[in-house]
Protein backbone atom coordinates (compact mmCIF):
# COMPACT_ATOMS: atom_id res chain seq x y z
CA UNK A 1 0.00 0.00 0.00
CA UNK A 2 1.52 3.49 -0.83
CA UNK A 3 2.22 5.41 1.66
CA UNK A 4 0.25 8.57 2.63
CA UNK A 5 2.60 11.88 2.74
CA UNK A 6 -0.71 14.76 3.60
CA UNK A 7 -0.79 16.43 6.63
CA UNK A 8 -2.99 18.91 8.15
CA UNK A 9 -2.28 22.00 10.92
CA UNK A 10 -5.26 22.92 12.74
CA UNK A 11 -7.45 26.40 13.83
CA UNK A 12 -6.31 27.58 16.92
CA UNK A 13 -9.17 26.53 19.58
CA UNK A 14 -9.51 23.30 17.98
CA UNK A 15 -10.08 20.31 20.41
CA UNK A 16 -7.34 18.22 19.52
CA UNK A 17 -4.83 21.36 20.87
CA UNK A 18 -4.43 19.32 24.71
CA UNK A 19 -2.38 16.52 22.68
CA UNK A 20 -0.83 18.54 19.33
CA UNK A 21 2.50 18.48 21.49
CA UNK A 22 2.51 14.83 20.67
CA UNK A 23 3.12 15.47 17.04
CA UNK A 24 6.15 17.17 15.47
CA UNK A 25 5.31 20.69 14.11
CA UNK A 26 1.53 19.72 15.17
CA UNK A 27 1.19 18.51 11.94
CA UNK A 28 -1.41 15.88 11.71
CA UNK A 29 -1.06 13.03 9.28
CA UNK A 30 -4.28 12.43 7.21
CA UNK A 31 -5.08 9.94 4.53
CA UNK A 32 -6.49 11.85 1.47
CA UNK A 33 -5.70 15.00 0.06
CA UNK A 34 -9.31 16.30 0.39
CA UNK A 35 -12.13 15.31 2.74
CA UNK A 36 -13.35 12.46 0.89
CA UNK A 37 -14.74 9.83 3.46
CA UNK A 38 -18.54 10.63 3.88
CA UNK A 39 -20.39 9.59 7.76
CA UNK A 40 -23.35 9.04 8.31
CA UNK A 41 -24.84 11.11 11.06
CA UNK A 42 -26.96 9.78 14.05
CA UNK A 43 -29.51 11.68 12.48
CA UNK A 44 -29.33 10.08 8.87
CA UNK A 45 -27.36 12.90 7.42
CA UNK A 46 -24.03 12.62 6.04
CA UNK A 47 -20.81 14.78 6.37
CA UNK A 48 -17.31 14.89 5.03
CA UNK A 49 -14.48 14.28 7.26
CA UNK A 50 -10.63 14.26 6.84
CA UNK A 51 -9.26 10.69 8.00
CA UNK A 52 -6.36 10.61 10.74
CA UNK A 53 -4.14 8.27 9.17
CA UNK A 54 -4.09 5.03 11.30
CA UNK A 55 -1.03 3.36 9.85
CA UNK A 56 1.34 6.96 10.31
CA UNK A 57 0.44 7.62 13.83
CA UNK A 58 2.44 6.20 16.96
CA UNK A 59 0.96 4.21 19.69
CA UNK A 60 1.26 6.93 22.00
CA UNK A 61 -0.44 9.25 19.81
CA UNK A 62 -3.42 6.69 18.81
CA UNK A 63 -4.26 6.43 22.64
CA UNK A 64 -4.10 10.41 22.92
CA UNK A 65 -6.37 10.90 20.03
CA UNK A 66 -8.95 7.57 21.41
CA UNK A 67 -9.09 9.18 24.97
CA UNK A 68 -9.46 12.68 23.48
CA UNK A 69 -12.49 11.70 21.05
CA UNK A 70 -13.83 9.44 23.55
CA UNK A 71 -13.62 12.01 26.67
CA UNK A 72 -15.72 14.39 24.32
CA UNK A 73 -18.39 11.98 22.96
CA UNK A 74 -18.82 10.59 26.35
CA UNK A 75 -17.65 7.24 24.58
CA UNK A 76 -16.09 4.37 25.77
CA UNK A 77 -12.49 3.87 25.00
CA UNK A 78 -12.65 0.85 23.47
CA UNK A 79 -15.13 1.24 21.21
CA UNK A 80 -13.69 4.78 19.71
CA UNK A 81 -10.65 2.54 19.20
CA UNK A 82 -12.18 -0.41 17.41
CA UNK A 83 -14.49 2.16 15.30
CA UNK A 84 -11.00 3.87 13.98
CA UNK A 85 -9.23 0.35 13.21
CA UNK A 86 -12.80 -1.00 11.03
CA UNK A 87 -12.62 2.73 9.03
CA UNK A 88 -8.64 2.95 8.91
CA UNK A 89 -8.17 6.25 11.11
CA UNK A 90 -9.85 8.91 13.33
CA UNK A 91 -12.66 10.94 11.30
CA UNK A 92 -11.87 15.14 12.00
CA UNK A 93 -14.32 17.65 11.40
CA UNK A 94 -13.74 19.66 7.86
CA UNK A 95 -14.17 22.93 9.91
CA UNK A 96 -10.57 22.54 11.79
CA UNK A 97 -8.45 22.57 9.45
CA UNK A 98 -6.67 25.26 8.71
CA UNK A 99 -3.66 24.31 6.50
CA UNK A 100 -2.89 21.42 4.35
CA UNK A 101 0.38 19.83 3.35
CA UNK A 102 1.36 16.97 0.63
CA UNK A 103 3.59 15.48 -1.22
CA UNK A 104 3.78 13.80 -4.25
CA UNK A 105 0.81 11.42 -3.61
CA UNK A 106 -0.95 14.59 -2.32
CA UNK A 107 -0.28 16.50 -5.57
CA UNK A 108 -1.51 13.48 -7.68
CA UNK A 109 -4.63 12.78 -6.08
CA UNK A 110 -5.60 16.94 -6.00
CA UNK A 111 -4.68 16.95 -9.71
CA UNK A 112 -7.12 13.81 -10.45
CA UNK A 113 -9.87 15.86 -7.95
CA UNK A 114 -9.47 18.82 -10.43
CA UNK A 115 -9.51 16.61 -13.74
CA UNK A 116 -12.85 15.27 -11.96
CA UNK A 117 -14.32 19.07 -11.52
CA UNK A 118 -13.43 19.66 -14.74
CA UNK A 119 -15.08 16.92 -16.95
CA UNK A 120 -17.67 15.53 -14.73
CA UNK A 121 -20.93 17.00 -15.34
CA UNK A 122 -21.87 20.06 -13.62
CA UNK A 123 -23.19 20.04 -10.97
CA UNK A 124 -21.37 16.38 -10.33
CA UNK A 125 -24.46 13.78 -9.87
CA UNK A 126 -24.47 11.49 -7.21
CA UNK A 127 -23.34 8.47 -10.06
CA UNK A 128 -20.16 10.51 -11.04
CA UNK A 129 -19.18 11.04 -7.35
CA UNK A 130 -19.61 7.38 -6.18
CA UNK A 131 -17.47 6.11 -9.50
CA UNK A 132 -15.17 8.66 -8.77
CA UNK A 133 -15.15 7.76 -5.25
CA UNK A 134 -14.64 3.80 -5.81
CA UNK A 135 -11.77 4.65 -8.47
CA UNK A 136 -10.12 6.71 -5.58
CA UNK A 137 -10.19 4.49 -3.21
CA UNK A 138 -9.12 1.41 -4.94
CA UNK A 139 -6.53 2.59 -6.23
CA UNK A 140 -5.06 5.07 -3.44
CA UNK A 141 -6.32 3.25 -0.14
CA UNK A 142 -6.64 -0.21 -1.27
CA UNK A 143 -4.10 -0.32 -4.00
CA UNK A 144 -0.27 -0.25 -4.73
CA UNK A 145 -0.94 3.11 -6.74
CA UNK A 146 2.66 5.14 -7.03
CA UNK A 147 1.99 8.55 -8.05
CA UNK A 148 5.06 9.90 -10.52
CA UNK A 149 7.64 11.57 -9.09
CA UNK A 150 8.07 15.46 -8.20
CA UNK A 151 11.58 16.98 -8.69
CA UNK A 152 10.92 20.78 -9.33
CA UNK A 153 7.76 22.92 -9.74
CA UNK A 154 7.38 21.76 -13.71
CA UNK A 155 6.85 17.61 -12.22
CA UNK A 156 3.29 19.78 -10.63
CA UNK A 157 0.26 20.47 -12.41
CA UNK A 158 -0.17 23.74 -13.84
CA UNK A 159 -3.37 24.38 -11.81
CA UNK A 160 -1.60 23.42 -8.35
CA UNK A 161 1.90 25.38 -8.67
CA UNK A 162 2.18 28.25 -6.17
CA UNK A 163 5.29 30.48 -5.44
CA UNK A 164 5.47 28.83 -2.14
CA UNK A 165 5.41 25.55 -3.44
CA UNK A 166 7.99 26.28 -6.38
CA UNK A 167 10.28 27.69 -3.62
CA UNK A 168 9.76 24.74 -1.09
CA UNK A 169 10.78 22.15 -3.97
CA UNK A 170 13.72 23.97 -4.83
CA UNK A 171 14.65 24.09 -0.99
CA UNK A 172 14.17 20.22 -0.59
CA UNK A 173 16.78 19.96 -3.22
CA UNK A 174 19.13 22.17 -1.98
CA UNK A 175 18.62 19.91 1.19
CA UNK A 176 18.52 16.83 -0.46
CA UNK A 177 21.88 17.95 -2.26
CA UNK A 178 23.57 19.38 0.96
CA UNK A 179 22.71 15.92 2.82
CA UNK A 180 24.81 13.60 0.25
CA UNK A 181 27.72 15.93 0.15
CA UNK A 182 29.05 14.71 3.47
CA UNK A 183 29.85 18.31 4.54
CA UNK A 184 31.46 19.53 8.06
CA UNK A 185 29.43 21.79 10.21
CA UNK A 186 32.16 24.56 9.32
CA UNK A 187 31.37 23.88 5.61
CA UNK A 188 27.96 24.43 6.44
CA UNK A 189 28.53 27.55 8.67
CA UNK A 190 30.94 29.36 5.70
CA UNK A 191 27.85 28.52 2.87
CA UNK A 192 30.34 25.66 1.06
CA UNK A 193 27.79 23.36 1.39
CA UNK A 194 25.23 25.51 0.35
CA UNK A 195 27.33 27.25 -2.81
CA UNK A 196 27.86 23.40 -3.95
CA UNK A 197 24.67 22.64 -3.71
CA UNK A 198 23.32 25.99 -5.98
CA UNK A 199 25.80 25.04 -8.16
CA UNK A 200 24.18 21.68 -8.77
CA UNK A 201 20.70 22.34 -8.49
CA UNK A 202 21.35 25.42 -11.05
CA UNK A 203 23.62 24.38 -13.28
CA UNK A 204 23.23 27.89 -15.76
CA UNK A 205 24.59 29.83 -13.21
CA UNK A 206 27.86 29.95 -11.00
CA UNK A 207 28.30 30.32 -7.30
CA UNK A 208 30.64 31.11 -5.74
CA UNK A 209 31.70 31.80 -1.86
CA UNK A 210 32.90 35.47 -1.86
CA UNK A 211 35.57 36.67 1.33
CA UNK A 212 35.71 39.50 3.11
CA UNK A 213 38.85 40.89 0.72
CA UNK A 214 36.95 40.04 -2.15
CA UNK A 215 34.13 41.84 -1.53
CA UNK A 216 35.39 45.38 -0.67
CA UNK A 217 38.27 46.99 -3.03
CA UNK A 218 41.13 48.16 -1.10
CA UNK A 219 41.10 51.55 -1.67
CA UNK A 220 37.35 51.96 0.43
CA UNK A 221 37.09 54.30 3.13
CA UNK A 222 35.48 53.15 6.46
CA UNK A 223 34.27 54.92 9.07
Amino acid sequence: MTKHDTWVKLKPGNPYEPILDLFPESKIPVRDPFPLERFTTEDGGQVPLWVIDLERLWPVQINALAQLIANGRGADLVEVQSEAVSLGGFGMADGWVEAMECDVEGFQRSKELADFFETAPQPPSARAWREFYNSQHERWIEGDEVPPPVNSIEDVDPRLRTPELERALKMRKIESAIGQGNYSVLDVLTGRAFTDALNIIDPENSYSLVGYDDEFEDDEVYE
